[in-house]
C-alpha cells in the first residue's frame, strides 16, 4: 500500500518519471500494488485521480501490455480495476477506448453493454468510406477502424458472452446501417465478432459479402447455424474441384451434409485427408459420432477392414470407436487393441466393448478392489471417531474433507465461536456432494439464532470465506428473499451467471423467487425489460413468470434467442416463449416458417406446442436441418446443465418434428422403411414397430447401439427390435454374454420363455439386466428365478454384490423369499438399491425395510439418524406406518426426495401429520407427487405448500396462520433481517479482500 500511495496519480513527480522512463518493470510493480489494495482504497484512489494522470496510466498500460504479466489468480482484481476506470471516465472517447482495449477481456458483460455504440464509429481517426469494394452502404457514417482493430487484437482473450455483447453493439442502425450494407473492410475488422451475431442478423449477410471473406471463415469458429449459412454461399457442387473445395473449407467441412460430401468428394480412404479432417471434427465434438456423416465414415472403415491400418493409424478413429460395434472390434489384433486403449479415455465405450477390452487393461488399473472397499464401508462408518478427530484443527481441506457432510445438527449447535461456526459451514458448502437437506435447515435456523445474540465475533473472519457467503446468499430460504439488499441480490446474480449449475441445485420455486427478485431490482414493475437487463439476468431469465416475460419487447427477445439456447427454461417461461416465437415481430406463424426460421429457433422450437410444431412446413425441416436441431437438443440434454435442468417429456413434440420424415407423404402411400442413416438423422423411437421390423438386417445391425440406448422405445418397438436381433444372432438361448451386453434395454422385448433361456451367471450380464428399468412383474420374476436356478444359489446365500447386481430384478422375489436375505448383506447393498425407483409392491418394500432393523442391519428405526434414511433411499418407503408416523423432524429431513415420491399415496396421507409435512425441506416438499397431494386433507396440503415455499405463504395461503406453520419459524422478523444484512455486508467485504 505504501508503494501504491507513492506511485499513485497524486504523486506527479514519480508519475511523470514513470511515463518518461516507460519502465515496464516499474509499471508491473505499480499494477501489482493496485491489484492487491483493499477494494475501498483502490476505489478512492482511482475515482479521485487527476484525469490526465489516469489517462497517462491507461496509455502506458496499452503500450506495455504485451510485456506485462498478470497471473490468472489476479484477473478478477484486474476486472475491478477496469470497472473503476470506466467509472472515472463515464464518457469514453475513441482514444480512451483504444487505450482501455487490453482490459476488455476482464470486464463484466454488464459493463460492455454500457459502452456507447458511437465509440465504434467515431468520426476521428482513420476513416474508410462505407461505399467501398462491395459497392454498398452509400451515405452511411464513415467507419473508424482503430477501435474495431483494438477489439480484433484482443478478442482471443474474450469470453463468448463478451463477444456477443460487443457484436450486438455493431447492430445499431445509425452506425453502419443494416447488415446487408456492411462493407468488406468493416466485415474484416469485426470478423472475430461475426460468429457471435444473433443468427437472425447473420443470415442477412449476402453471398457477395460471405465470398469476400472466403479465406477467413474456416478459422472464425462458427457455430452450426452460422456455418451452414456460409456453406450455402461457398460450396459449389456443380464444379469438378470438390476435394479442393473441401480442403479450403477446413473446419467448416464439419458442417457439410452427407449429400454434399457425396457430390464433392465421396469418402473412400480411411486415412485420406478429407476423412482425417472429419475425424478431427468428431474428436473436438463438432461432428456427432451418432450422426449421418459419422455413419458414412464408419462405412469407409468397415469396407476397408481395420486390419489394413497400423495401430497408430487406428488411434485416429478412437472418437468413433463406440459406434464400430463388437464384430469390428473382434477382427482387430491384440497389438491394435492395446494401441487404442490410451486413445479411448473420455469416449463412451459400450459395456460389451469394455467386456472385450478388459483382459487387455494394464494391471495397475485393476488393483483397486472396489468390492473389498465397499464391503468394509460399514466398518469405517462405525469406527469410534471422536468429535475432536473430525473437527478439532478446523483447517477445512485437511481436517474435515467430505466427513463434514455427515456432521450432525447437534454438533453444529455446540460450536461456540461464531468464526468457527462459519468456517465449518464454509467447508460444508464447498463439498462436491452438496448440503443435505436436514443439515441445510439446521444451518439456517442456527445462523438466525446466533444473529440474535449480542456482539457476534466478526473480527476473526478471514477472506477465505468469500465463497461461503456467496453460496449462502444463493441458498437463502424463499421466505427471506424479499429482505435481500440490492447489492446482495446483484452479487448472487453474478454468481449464478458464472456457475449456473448452482442455480439448478435449488428447487423450481426457489429459482422463480430468485429470478423475480433480481428482476425487481433491475427493472421495477410496469417498465419494459431492456437488452441490458436480460444480459445481466443471465440464466435467471429462464425462471421469470409469465407476466414478467411479457415485459420483454419482442425484438429484444428475438435478439436473445442464441443465449436462451444454453439456458435451463422453467415450464412457465418455456410455454410463454413458445407462444411469443410464433408472433409476427419474432418468427411469425409456424405454418409460414422457412428453414431460416427453424435455424433461428434452434432447439427452442421445442417450446412451441405440439400442434404448432406440426404446422411447420416439411420443406423447412429438411434432413440436414432436422438432424442439426435434434443433435443440438441431445447435446443439451446430455450436458451437465441439461441433466440438472430436467423438464417435461418432449417425446410428443419430437414426434411432431420428425413426422414429415417418418410418415408417408400421402395417406394412400405405405410408411417409409428407414435405413441406418435415416435412424441416425432422427432417433430410433421416431419409427414404428412395423418400420423397424422391415429394416434391412445390415442397417439394423449398424444402428443396434442406438436402438439399445433409446429409452423412448415402447413395448411394441422393443419387440420389433428384439425380433431383428434374433434374426442376426439366432434364438436367445444361444446369445453370448457380449451379445446380451450389446442388447441392453432391448431385452425387455423378449418373451418370458426366451428370458428363461438366457445364460445369466455372467456378472456383466446379471448387472446389465439389473440396471434395466421397465421389466414387467412377470419378467422380473423370470430373471431372478433363472439366475438362482443357474447359479445354484439360495436367496439366503446372496451377498451384497449379488444383491447390488440384481438391482431392479430384486423385485422379482416374492415377499416370503425376500425374508431369507441376510440383513447384514442387504444393509451393505442398501446404499446402491436405495438409489433405484424399485418397482416392488408395498408388501415387498415392507419386507426389505424390515431387513434393515434386524440384527446385522441398522437397529431400531427410532435410533436412526438422518444419514441412515438418506443412505437407504427408496427402501424407506417400506417402513411401517406407525414407525413413519413417529419420525422426528431431523429423521424426516433425511428421507431422499425419490423416497418421498415413491411412498404409496394412501400411506403418505395416513402416516404424516400436517406438522410433520411442514418440516419437510423444500426439495422434499417439491418431490410430493400430484397423486399423493390428491389424498391429503386441506390442512396437509397447506403444510406441503408451506414447506415448498420454505415458510413463506403461497398466494392461496396468505391471510391464514396455523399452529404448524408458526412452530418452526417463530424467530422475530428483525432477526431474519439482521441475518441477511450481516451476510450481505460480510460478502461485500470478503469478496474484495
Amino acid at each position: 500500500q505504501l508503494l501504491a500511495s507513492c506511485l499513485s496519480p497524486h504523486q506527479p513527480v514519480l508519475w511523470d518519471l514513470l511515463q518518461r522512463e516507460k519502465s515496464v518493470w516499474a509499471l508491473q510493480i505499480l499494477v501489482q500494488a493496485y491489484l492487491h489494495m483493499p477494494p475501498e482504497n483502490l476505489q478512492q484512489l482511482v475515482l479521485s485521480a487527476e484525469r490526465e494522470a489516469a489517462q497517462g496510466f491507461l496509455t502506458l498500460m496499452h503500450r506495455s501490455w504485451a510485456q506485462l504479466q498478470v497471473p490468472p489468480s489476479e484477473e478478477q482484481a484486474l476486472g475491478r480495476l477496469t470497472a473503476l476506470l470506466l467509472q472515472r471516465y463515464p464518457r469514453l472517447t475513441s482514444q480512451l477506448f483504444i487505450d482501455l482495449s487490453p482490459l476488455i477481456p476482464f470486464l463484466a458483460v454488464s459493463d460492455l453493454m454500457r459502452f456507447p455504440p458511437s465509440l465504434l464509429a467515431n468520426d476521428s481517426g482513420c476513416k474508410v468510406a462505407a461505399d467501398n469494394s462491395l459497392g454498398q452502404g452509400r451515405g452511411l457514417r464513415p467507419i473508424t477502424l482503430p477501435s474495431l482493430a483494438a477489439i480484433r487484437d484482443y478478442s482471443p482473450g474474450m469470453r463468448p458472452d463478451q463477444k456477443e455483447a460487443l457484436a450486438k453493439r455493431l447492430l445499431a442502425p445509425e452506425l453502419f446501417g443494416e447488415v446487408p450494407a456492411w462493407s468488406q473492410e468493416l466485415l474484416w475488422a469485426v470478423l472475430p465478432l461475426l460468429p457471435h451475431l444473433p443468427l437472425e442478423n447473420f443470415l442477412q449477410l449476402s453471398p457477395h459479402q460471405i465470398q469476400a471473406l472466403e479465406d477467413s471463415w474456416p478459422a472464425a469458429g462458427l457455430g452450426p447455424g452460422h456455418a451452414r449459412h456460409v456453406l450455402r454461399s461457398l460450396v459449389n457442387q456443380s464444379v469438378q474441384d470438390g476435394e479442393e473445395q473441401v480442403r479450403r473449407l477446413g473446419p467448416l467441412a464439419c458442417f457439410l451434409s452427407p449429400e454434399e460430401l457425396q457430390s464433392l468428394v465421396p469418402l473412400s480412404d480411411p486415412m485420406g485427408p478429407v476423412e482425417r479432417g472429419l475425424l478431427e471434427c468428431a474428436a473436438n465434438g463438432t461432428l456427432s459420432p451418432q450422426g449421418r456423416v459419422a455413419y458414412e465414415l464408419l462405412g469407409v472403415l468397415r469396407s476397408s477392414g481395420g486390419a489394413v491400418l497400423s495401430p497408430r493409424e487406428l488411434r485416429v478413429w478412437a472418437p468413433l470407436f463406440p459406434q464400430l460395434g463388437l464384430r469390428f472390434l473382434q477382427e482387430l489384433s491384440e497389438p491394435q487393441l492395446r494401441a487404442m486403449l490410451p486413445a479411448l479415455q473420455g469416449t463412451s465405450v459400450t459395456p460389451a466393448q469394455v467386456d472385450c477390452l478388459l483382459p487387455l487393461l494394464p494391471l495397475k488399473l485393476l488393483q483397486l478392489d472396489s468390492a473389498a472397499l465397499l464391503a468394509n464401508r460399514r466398518r469405517y462408518r462405525e469406527l469410534p471417531w471422536s468429535e475432536q478427530q473430525v473437527i478439532l484443527p478446523l483447517t477445512p481441506e485437511q481436517a474435515l474433507g467430505t466427513l463434514a457432510g455427515g456432521m450432525s445438527c447437534e454438533f453444529l449447535q455446540q460450536i461456540n465461536s461464531m468464526a468457527d461456526f462459519l468456517e465449518v459451514v464454509h467447508v460444508i458448502y464447498q463439498l462436491p456432494t452438496g448440503v443435505r437437506g436436514s443439515l441445510r435447515a439446521c444451518i439456517w435456523a442456527e445462523l438466525q439464532r446466533r444473529m440474535t445474540m449480542p456482539e457476534p465475533e466478526l473480527a476473526t473472519l478471514g477472506p477465505e470465506l468469500s465463497g461461503l457467503d456467496t453460496k449462502l446468499l444463493l441458498d437463502l430460504p424463499v421466505r427471506m428473499m424479499d429482505r435481500l439488499s440490492n447489492e446482495s441480490i446483484m452479487l448472487v446474480v453474478e454468481l449464478v451467471r458464472g456457475a449456473p449449475e448452482q442455480l439448478l441445485a435449488l428447487t423450481p420455486l426457489h429459482r422463480v423467487a430468485l429470478a423475480e427478485r433480481a428482476l425487481q431490482n433491475l427493472a421495477p414493475k410496469e417498465t419494459t425489460v431492456s437488452r441490458e437487463v436480460l444480459e445481466t439476468l443471465g440464466p435467471l431469465v429462464g425462471f421469470l413468470g409469465i407476466e414478467s416475460t411479457r415485459r420483454i419487447p419482442l425484438p429484444i427477445l428475438l435478439a436473445h434467442l442464441n443465449q436462451l439456447q444454453g439456458f435451463c427454461l422453467g415450464e412457465p417461461f418455456a410455454t410463454e416463449l413458445g407462444w411469443l416465437l410464433s408472433q409476427e415481430p419474432v418468427l411469425g406463424k409456424p405454418e409460414l416458417w422457412s428453414q431460416g426460421e427453424v435455424e433461428q429457433a434452434g432447439r427452442l422450437v421445442l417450446t412451441l406446442s405440439t400442434e404448432a410444431i406440426s404446422l411447420i412446413p416439411r420443406e423447412a425441416l429438411g434432413p440436414e436441418t432436422l438432424e442439426r436441431l435434434l443433435e443440438k437438443q441431445q447435446s443439451w440434454e446430455q450436458s451437465r446443465v441439461g441433466q440438472l435442468c430436467g423438464g417435461p417429456q418432449l417425446a410428443p413434440k419430437k414426434a411432431a418434428l420428425v413426422a414429415g420424415v417418418v410418415r408417408p407423404t400421402a395417406e394412400d402411400l405405405p410408411e417409409p422403411v428407414p435405413n441406418c442413416a435415416d435412424v441416425r438423422g432422427t432417433f430410433p423411437a421416431a419409427w414404428s414397430a412395423t418400420q423397424i421390423a422391415e429394416m434391412e438386417l445390415s442397417d439394423f445391425e449398424d444402428c443396434l447401439a442406438l436402438f439399445a440406448g433409446d429409452p423412448g422405445l415402447g413395448p411394441e418397438e422393443l419387440r420389433a427390435a428384439m425380433g431383428k436381433a434374433k434374426q442376426l444372432w439366432g434364438p436367445p438361448r444361444g446369445f453370448r454374454p457380449e451379445q446380451i451386453l450389446q442388447l441392453g434395454r432391448l431385452l425387455i422385448g423378449l418373451g418370458e420363455r426366451e428370458l428363461q433361456e438366457l445364460i445369466l451367471v455372467d456378472w456383466g450380464v446379471l448387472s446389465t439386466l439389473g440396471q434395466i428399468d421397465g421389466w414387467s412383474s412377470m419378467q422380473l420374476r423370470v430373471v431372478v428365478s433363472s439366475f438362482l436356478r443357474q447359479s445354484g444359489r439360495h436367496v439366503s446365500h446372496l451377498d451384497f454384490l449379488h444383491l447390488t447386481a440384481l438391482g431392479y430384478t430384486l423385485c422379482g422375489l416374492r415377499p416370503e423369499e425376500l425374508q431369507h436375505i441376510s440383513s447384514w448383506e442387504f444393509s451393505q447393498a442398501a446404499l446402491f438399491l436405495g438409489n433405484l425407483h424399485l418397482r416392488c409392491s408395498e408388501e415387498q418394500l415392507e419386507v426389505l425395510a424390515q431387513l434393515l432393523v434386524l440384527p446385522g442391519g441398522f437397529g431400531p428405526i427410532s435410533n436412526w439418524g438422518p444419514e441412515i434414511f438418506t443412505e437407504i433411499g427408496t427402501i424407506a418407503a417400506g417402513i411401517p406406518d406407525l414407525a413413519l408416523s413417529a419420525l422426528l423432524q431431523e429423521q424426516i429431513q433425511g428421507l431422499t426426495p425419490l423416497a418421498i415420491s415413491v411412498i404409496p399415496a394412501p400411506k403418505f396421507a395416513v402416516v404424516f401429520s400436517p406438522t410433520q409435512l411442514s418440516s419437510l425441506t423444500s426439495v422434499q416438499a417439491v418431490a410430493v407427487t400430484p397423486e399423493q397431494m390428491a389424498f391429503l386433507s386441506p390442512e396437509q396440503r397447506r403444510a406441503v405448500a408451506w414447506a415448498q415455499h420454505e415458510g413463506k405463504e403461497s398466494p392461496e395461503q396468505q391471510g391464514r396462520s396455523t399452529a404448524w406453520g408458526l412452530q418452526d419459524w417463530s424467530q422475530p422478523s428483525w432477526a431474519m433481517a439482521l441475518t441477511i444484512c450481516f451476510l450481505g455486508n460480510l460478502l461485500q467485504t470478503c469478496l474484495y479482500s
